[in-house]
């Protein structure tokens, strides 16, 4: 009996195991041109179109249970580009609001590298690399909620509560396991990231990469991270 228990117990973790597939939306025109791009939004580029089936070509032999994106049109339009090279259709697709980018607040729409030297000039940083070389993710958010002339920005805390509520929808959803296709962005995929322990200083997800997060008994860990190839 103790054998079939053991037994029982093995397969009852196994079949528990969330795969999450999180893909990092398409090349956009604020992309191209360097825009803060959180909440905003633009459209995909061809380029970033071509992201997005490439990604769709990568997982095509997955049997995705659901494919999902965040709620924003260069989301939406990656991830139904991504479903449309599978070879089997998810029985589920959507948006969950859950995996948004991060909230720039003031700074939306503004070119990135005048305002991540715009925050960190008064602490002796010129880049945003620069500021979290020093102090991490954590210190960056904090440091552009500050001077936010809004104070919308998102903190470190808010994007990783925001992110685990969504994964724990997910766990709900599927007791028993399943592969999850996500659609997401880049910022709030890194910060996520950088909280479960992978190194992520000047290794930003690129445009199309595909990222592997596993939950189970065990926890939740990332298997592979910003792999494009």
């Amino acid at each position: 009996m103790l054998v079939v228990s053991v037994a029982l117990n093995f397969k009852e973790d196994f079949m528990s195991e969330l795969t999450i597939y999180f893909v990092r939306h398409g090349k956009t025109l604020f992309n191209l041109f360097n825009r803060m791009q959180g909440w905003v939004d633009s459209d995909l580029t061809e380029d970033g179109k071509e992201d997005a089936i490439k990604a769709g070509k990568r997982l095509a032999d997955i049997k995705f249970d659901c494919a999902y994106s965040s709620n924003t049109g260069r989301a939406e339009a990656t991830r139904d580009l991504v479903v449309s090279q599978l070879q089997q259709h998810p029985s589920k697709v959507g948006a969950m609001p859950e995996f948004r980018e991060v909230l720039f607040g003031y700074y939306e729409g503004l070119d990135s590298d005048q305002i991540w030297n715009e925050i960190g000039t008064p602490y002796g940083y010129h880049t945003q690399e620069a500021i979290i070389e020093a102090g991490g993710l954590r210190y960056a958010r904090e440091l552009m909620k500050k001077e936010d002339p809004s104070h919308m920005a998102e903190t470190y805390d808010e994007v990783i509560n925001r992110w685990q509520a969504g994964i724990d929808q997910l766990q709900q959803a599927y007791p028993n396991g399943a592969k999850v296709l996500i659609v997401t962005h880049g910022t709030s995929l890194r910060m996520f990231a950088d909280h479960l322990g992978i190194e992520t200083l000047n290794n930003y997800p690129e445009n199309g990469s595909i990222s592997t997060l596993t939950v189970d008994a065990d926890g939740e860990r990332f298997t592979s991270y910003n792999q494009k190839d």
